[in-house]
């Protein structure tokens, strides 16, 4: 099993042992050494080594200046959180430092980066404008496939306006970060074409359960009951009791939701781009 990782505090108190020529725990010393990145030879040279017991010793006379270069290295302090964490080999235990998404539409095409930083500020390219209602796609198949899209609106309830809707990408859960608020706020009315499967309804829950977005509607074909018939992905006893939370307090989520919840099946988004399958024509599950 891998040593549990250094923390900054840590290694600051095995320096001020150093200093005092205190005992520290030797391995843990040289374990930080090589986490951070230091010249663990160049603080000891010249210093004298005393052992106190186990793993417990006293360096006499360390460098001071390299005492002082550790020091400066522990307390150095990055913009973003994740840099210091990656440090430590925990990045994935820090938020990024701002949020980017893409957007595409009928009138640009061609995809624009938005990108947010931890102060909520918006950066879009020049000569841009939001439109006024907005369709976040999970998938990247869907974002991709444009033409696909906007054909699939109608289908799901919505006029001939949408047509002129952005298509924006987030990449799956990432869509839920918190500084995208303002970004989704520009936006007078909000599709949220998710997987109709239990993710897809918690990040529809997460987003109005913010309270304050614009209003949402969760984007689905009107053949979804029958398209859910035919699926071969069922629910866990598990998702079901969290898809019963999020229908009951999210309005948005109750209608798919609801039909996921009773069908017990779920789907990917990406097949909203194939022709609905029959009964008669799916793959039939009775083994001989």
């Amino acid at each position: 099993m891998a040593p549990r990782r250094i923390s900054r505090s840590q290694l600051n108190g095995y320096l001020d042992k150093l200093t005092k020529e205190e005992p520290v725990p030797e391995l843990k010393l040289r374990q930080a050494a090589a986490q951070f990145g230091l010249d663990i030879e160049h603080l000891l040279a010249g210093s004298s080594r005393m052992h106190i017991k186990r793993d417990l010793v006293r360096f006499l006379s360390p460098n001071k200046a390299a005492l002082e270069q550790w020091r400066e290295a522990a307390e150095a302090q990055h913009a973003s959180p994740r840099i210091d964490q990656a440090a430590m080999g925990n990045s994935h235990n820090a938020r990024v430092s701002g949020a980017l998404v893409t957007v595409r539409s009928k009138r640009q095409p061609h995809p624009q980066c938005i990108m947010v930083d931890a102060q909520g500020t918006i950066a879009t390219p020049p000569g841009t404008a939001p439109a006024e209602r907005l369709v976040i796609v999970e998938n990247l198949e869907n974002f991709l496939n444009l033409d696909g899209t906007l054909a699939l609106l109608p289908s799901c309830g919505l006029g001939p306006e949408w047509q002129e809707a952005d298509i924006l990408y987030g990449g799956g859960n990432s869509i839920t970060n918190h500084l995208l608020t303002g970004v989704f706020q520009q936006y007078r009315e909000i599709g949220c074409l998710f997987d109709p499967d239990p993710g897809g309804i918690r990040m529809c829950d997460t987003l109005y359960q913010r309270g304050t977005l614009p209003p949402l509607r969760f984007l689905a074909p009107a053949d979804l009951a029958e398209r859910l018939a035919t699926s071969s992905r069922g629910l866990s006893m598990d998702q079901r009791e969290q898809l019963a939370t999020h229908i009951r307090r999210s309005p948005p989520c109750a209608h798919v939701g609801g039909l996921i919840y009773t069908t017990g099946k779920h789907l990917e988004q990406e097949s909203y781009l194939l022709s609905a399958p029959t009964t008669e024509n799916a793959p039939s599950t009775t083994r001989g």
